[in-house]
């Protein structure tokens, strides 16, 4: 049986293909915006996004037809406690697991094993585009 998700969500691989204008990644998000879905991008993503990707330009083009979800107190102390659940030190992994439980987003990643182990423990099944 198929999961439907009604979401879209962007961890850091998915910002990297996105700066480095890999068309697959570009035709995604104009196809989720063009159906009237808004990507999510955790802030966390932002931040590693902007630190490792020199294509700038391409990410804040991105993030225009995005919502960033904010990283508050009580998102970043149920990120930082599943990580220790999985025994990871991938935070953001952590955090994009929790919102896609939240949202139920579909997520655009590339750190599977740790999303995937945090989802598990959610009681989630997560429906991962690996990039």
């Amino acid at each position: 049986m198929a999961t439907t998700r009604t979401g879209l969500l962007y961890g850091t691989g998915a910002l990297r293909a996105a700066a480095r204008g890999e068309r697959m990644m570009w035709a995604l998000h104009r196809a989720a915006l063009m159906n009237g879905i808004v990507p999510v991008v955790p802030a966390m993503a932002v931040a590693e996004g902007f630190r490792t990707e020199a294509r700038g330009d391409r990410l804040a083009h991105l993030l225009e037809g995005s919502e960033v979800a904010p990283l508050d107190l009580h998102a970043a102390r149920h990120a930082g406690e599943l990580a220790a659940k999985i025994a990871s030190t991938d935070l953001l992994a952590a955090a994009l697991a929790d919102i896609a439980v939240q949202r139920n987003c579909a997520v655009v990643a590339s750190r599977q094993n740790a999303l995937t182990a945090a989802a598990r423990l959610l009681g989630h099944r997560l429906v991962l585009y690996a990039v």
